[in-house]
């Protein structure tokens, strides 16, 4: 069970991460940091998403 809301929750920090970048992009006075925050949950949810990969092939095993 802790798998899946691992999975769950980088799966959805990368969309969020996603979401605030293309927002930063198309936004014409959009601040600075929502790029920043963008990449943050960007790289936080892509090391999630590699970690619970990682997990789930060694629970396997």
């Amino acid at each position: 069970m802790a798998l899946l809301i691992r999975k769950l929750s980088s799966a959805l920090s990368f969309k969020v991460g996603l979401v605030f970048i293309l927002s930063w992009f198309y936004w014409a006075d959009s601040p600075l940091l929502l790029l920043i925050l963008g990449l943050i949950l960007l790289l936080l949810g892509i090391i999630g998403v590699v970690t619970t990969i990682a997990k789930a092939e060694e629970e396997s095993n």
